[in-house]
This record gives structure tokens, C-alpha cells and sequence, in this order.
């Protein structure tokens, strides 16, 4: 194996090359305020599969209850263990970000834990090389 097959250890990555979110409270489109996590640089339109087969590979039970595609935005209603969240993606600029429909401090943080199990596993594809941010 040569040296540039092996994965380049996380320290020595630009952070601008991982997959990473924020927390962000928000404005919605009737001007109320909530909670969301925002993924950056995974702007592909298949994200919300990708990401549910990995929760699905970590043992979360997944189900999807209902897909919307609106213009410019798809929106995926889904059950993790038994909370419900929504998923919405924006084509342009590009953005994913994942809401609780019930936001108490319980689900924001149940939500936050999950969001880390996909990003980890997310920037070890990406160190490794078998995706790439976008």
C-alpha cells in the first residue's frame, strides 16, 4: 500500500475539507423563531438517504412518514427512535438542516447526538476518501 492510499489523519485536514453543522436559532417562513441544525459541505440532494442508512448501520430505527418535493425545496417527515424530525434540503445555495417537530431541550439534544453520529462517520468517508464535501 502506498502512502497516499492511506487516510490523512483528521488533524492535518483543512476543516473547510469536512462535513460539519451548526446549531442555529432561526427564522421561519411565517417569522416564528426555532431551533435548527445546519449541515455544511454536504450539499447533495441525496443526503437524507446517505444519512439514514448510516443511522439505520448504527442502530437507530428509522421511518419515514412522508416526502414533499416543492420547487426548490424537498422536506423528508421522519421518525429516529420514535422522535420525529424534519429534514429539509434547498437546492440553491445548496443546504441541509434537520429540526425536532417537537422542539423541547430533550429532543434538540436527542436530535444534536444523532447529527454527530453521521458526521463522524460522514468525515471518516472523507478522510478516507470515499466522498467528498460538497
Amino acid at each position: 500500500m502506498e502512502s497516499s492510499d492511506l487516510p490523512t489523519p483528521r488533524e492535518e485536514i483543512d476543516p473547510l475539507d469536512l462535513i460539519w453543522y451548526d446549531k442555529e436559532y432561526a427564522e421561519d417562513e411565517s417569522g416564528k423563531m426555532r431551533w435548527e441544525f445546519e449541515l455544511w459541505n454536504f450539499g447533495y440532494t441525496n443526503a437524507f438517504e446517505y444519512c439514514k442508512d448510516i443511522w439505520l448501520a448504527f442502530g437507530y430505527n428509522i421511518v419515514l412518514i412522508d416526502f414533499m418535493d416543492c420547487v426548490d425545496t424537498m422536506v423528508w417527515r421522519f421518525k429516529i427512535n420514535g422522535m420525529t424530525c424534519i429534514w429539509f434540503y434547498d437546492d440553491f445555495p445548496p443546504r441541509h438542516y434537520i429540526l425536532p417537530y417537537k422542539e423541547t431541550e430533550e429532543n434538540l439534544n436527542k436530535l444534536e447526538e444523532y447529527i454527530k453520529v453521521i458526521l463522524n462517520e460522514l468525515n471518516r468517508l472523507v478522510i478516507e476518501k470515499r466522498i467528498e464535501p460538497y
